[in-house]
């Protein structure tokens, strides 16, 4: 009688090919793990052959070069140096210069336990949904709009960003990383801007009241 392993086969890794800001995957192995199971790209068809293929975003792209799940080389070909977590981060920051900071939020919200899909518009970079949601089919419960130290949010910025999550009644999470990499959460409920001269407006209002009634 022979003794099982318990020791897990290692996953197998995929080969994927850059273009400038993201990475293709056309193997249906990959396919069928990274985003039917893991919630991870966006699925299209290719126009030339009508080939379904999984697109990456960097942030995406990060996470499964930290789990040793991609394969990548440079200019896509195999006599170039292969890709390693460092060089694939300095080469996406090109493109995006807080790419780090949104890749701790991102992680952070997948250790939670949450289904975190990229894309939004308006400054949203992430939609999370509930654990155990059906992201093709559910729609997302939070709005994530990353914050970072040193870059100013224009008030009216957010209170667009704020209407937008009102709108589609999903909640506003501002999240931002602090000094020693850790993310944190602030729960947007309800923001207004009131426009300055409408304001002055009713002030003035008030103010003529009383002196009415001081006569």
């Amino acid at each position: 009688m022979t003794e099982k392993s318990t020791e897990k086969p290692e996953k197998t890794q995929i080969e994927g090919i850059i273009e400038e800001d993201r990475v293709i995957i056309y193997n249906l192995e990959g396919i069928e793990d990274f985003y039917r199971n893991s919630y991870i790209g966006t699925l299209e068809v290719d126009d030339n052959n009508s080939q379904e293929k999984l697109i990456l975003d960097p942030i995406e792209v990060l996470l499964l070069c930290e789990r040793n799940r991609i394969l990548l080389w440079k200019e896509n070909d195999k006599n170039n140096k292969q890709y390693n977590f460092e060089r694939l981060l300095i080469y996406f920051i090109q493109f995006d210069d807080r790419l780090w900071h949104k890749y701790v939020i991102y992680m952070d919200l997948r250790k939670r336990g949450y289904i975190v899909r990229t894309g939004y518009g308006d400054g949203i970079d992430f939609r999370v949904y509930k654990r155990g949601a059906n992201f093709e089919k559910d729609t997302a419960k939070f709005l994530i709009y990353p914050v970072f130290e040193g870059t100013p949010i224009e008030l009216r910025d957010l209170d667009k960003i704020s209407r937008v999550a009102m709108s589609s009644r999903k909640d506003l999470i501002v999240a931002t990383v602090n000094r020693l990499s850790q993310p944190i959460y602030y729960s947007v409920k309800k923001f207004q801007i009131i426009n300055k001269e409408e304001n002055l407006e009713i002030i003035n209002k008030e103010e003529n009241s009383k002196v009415d009634n001081a006569k």
